[in-house]
C-alpha cells in the first residue's frame, strides 16, 4: 500500500514538473481583496533572451465563485522602446451551464488564457505587458468599475514547440 502511494505521488510530481519545462517566465500579481478595479492595471515585465525562439504567451486568471460573468474582456498592451501592441481580448470563463472552465478545486479556479501563439520578440529589450479589464453589462456604455472574485492576474511565457 505504501509503495503504491509513493508510485502515484512520483507520477503526479513528474507530470506536474514535465508541464513546466517550457516555461521561461511566470509572474503573477494578487488582486487586493479579490476585487479588480478597472483603473488597476497590472504591469508585468519580461526580458526576452533572443529573437529567434518563438514563444507562447498566456494570461493567468484566478477567480472564485464571486466572479459574476461567464466571460472576461481584457485590454492588453505589450510595449518596449520600439513597439507597442494593444489588443482587446475576450475569454470564456464558464461553460453554457455556468461551470467554471479553469482548473482547481472548490471555488478557486485558474484559467490559462492564450494571448499570443508562436510570437517572436523583435529585440531583447525589456518588455512591459499591461493588462486591465473591460467588462461591462449588456447595454451599458461604461464598463464595470470593479470585478469581484478576481484573485490573481499574471502572465506565463513558454517556449513554443517547433
Amino acid at each position: 500500500m505504501r509503495n503504491k502511494f509513493f508510485v502515484i505521488l512520483s507520477i503526479l510530481i513528474f507530470s506536474l514538473t514535465a508541464c513546466q519545462n517550457n516555461v521561461v517566465y511566470k509572474q503573477t500579481k494578487d488582486i487586493n481583496q479579490a476585487v479588480w478595479h478597472r483603473d488597476s492595471i497590472v504591469n508585468l515585465q519580461f526580458k526576452p533572451q533572443d529573437t529567434v525562439q518563438a514563444y507562447n504567451l498566456f494570461f493567468l486568471i484566478r477567480n472564485d465563485n464571486r466572479y459574476p460573468y461567464a466571460n472576461i474582456f481584457l485590454i492588453a498592451k505589450m510595449e518596449n522602446r520600439h513597439q507597442k501592441i494593444i489588443d482587446t481580448l475576450e475569454y470564456a470563463m464558464a461553460d453554457e451551464k455556468g461551470n467554471w472552465l479553469g482548473t482547481g478545486i472548490w471555488d478557486l479556479k485558474e484559467s490559462k488564457l492564450v494571448y499570443k501563439k508562436n510570437y517572436r520578440f523583435k529585440d531583447t529589450l525589456p518588455v512591459t505587458i499591461s493588462v486591465g479589464h473591460a467588462v461591462r453589462k449588456t447595454g451599458q456604455i461604461l464598463g464595470d468599475e470593479t470585478l469581484p472574485g478576481i484573485k490573481t492576474v499574471g502572465i506565463i511565457i513558454e517556449k513554443a514547440q517547433q
